[in-house]
């Protein structure tokens, strides 16, 4: 009876072993805004079975809006986010502990485009421009360019205008006198007003270069709370490794090649040419250095902290 026992016993936990190889974790849940030139690297990982390679399991859901995915990651409705840097500083600033693990791309990836008439900053006094939300990183771009441009911050006014279409239609609409536009916006409005003056551009290294005097400004990012990294480093790396391996798809493949692998371009021509002029502005390494994060939190005049505690760069 007692060795009929002991072989029971064996045999149930080998099952509960066997079982226990077979469950899988729960899948990593990573919040991205609609596929745009700023996180197709993220996509991409998914597309192209770089996460699968890697042994992660990601189910991506989209979020309109940088501060609604922020919203998500930093309630637990997300394990990661596609935020942009700026968020990690915002965070700390208030007491919490949002980290970048993997940066996407070298540039804010923005142009500021104006109605005819205007041709410099000088030109907005008194004027309103248009940015994606009120306290966003759109907003703190344009107030460091006004003040660099000699005028005082409070001359100009801003007003909400979203981003893509939305932002596009205010400004051709005359809603506003200028706005900061993102991705294929900027080719899309340029394709139906060639006239458009273009006050700043951080598309390309000169244009970055002009704008900010840097050569590296982290924006797009994957982003999560510090305690979910601690807990869940390995499925951190997993995914950071997946994200290099589709930034450096990128560097190899044509723009025409990453085209065809969108699901479903809105504007063809125009995310075309948002690719091209992306491509060389995607990071190489993932990495953020301590010298360009300080860069950010100059340009965003955010609250002195340690920088280094707002991101970790991939092994």
């Amino acid at each position: 009876m007692a060795a009929t026992l002991e072989i029971l016993k064996k045999v149930f936990l080998l099952t509960f072993l066997l079982a226990s190889c077979g469950r899988k974790s729960a899948p990593v849940r990573l919040a991205l805004q609609p596929p745009s030139t700023n996180n197709y690297p993220s996509y991409l990982a998914s597309w192209l079975g770089f996460y699968r390679d890697e042994g992660v399991d990601v189910e991506i859901s989209q979020i309109a809006g940088a501060s609604k995915i922020l919203e998500a990651v930093v309630g637990g409705s997300a394990d990661v986010g596609g935020g942009v840097y700026e968020q990690t500083l915002q965070m700390a600033a208030e007491g919490k502990s949002i980290v970048c693990f993997i940066s996407l791309l070298k540039s804010p990836n923005f142009a500021i485009l104006a109605a005819p008439g205007i041709t410099s900053f000088a030109d907005l006094r008194g004027k309103s421009v248009g940015v994606s939300s009120v306290g966003s990183p759109s907003q703190s771009y344009l107030m460091y360019l006004v003040k660099n441009a000699g005028l005082n911050p409070s001359e100009v006014s801003t007003s909400t205008v979203g981003m893509g279409a939305t932002a596009m239609a205010a400004l051709e609409r005359g809603q506003v006198d200028a706005a900061v536009l993102f991705g294929s916006a900027i080719p899309a409005y340029l394709a139906r007003k060639p006239d458009a003056a273009i006050l700043a551009d951080t598309r390309t290294p000169a244009g970055l270069r002009a704008a900010f005097q840097v050569d590296d400004y982290p924006a797009s990012c994957l982003l999560a709370r510090r305690e979910w990294l601690d807990a869940n480093g390995d499925l951190a790396r997993k995914m950071s490794r997946a994200v290099l391996k589709s930034l450096a798809w990128i560097r190899v493949h044509s723009a025409e090649e990453l085209l065809a692998k969108l699901p479903a371009p809105g504007d063809p021509a125009a995310e075309l040419a948002a690719i091209r002029l992306a491509k060389p502005m995607y990071s190489l390494d993932g990495r953020i250095s301590k010298e360009s994060a300080e860069a950010v939190q100059t340009i965003l005049n955010s609250p002195r902290i340690d920088v280094t505690s707002t991101y970790l760069n991939p092994d």
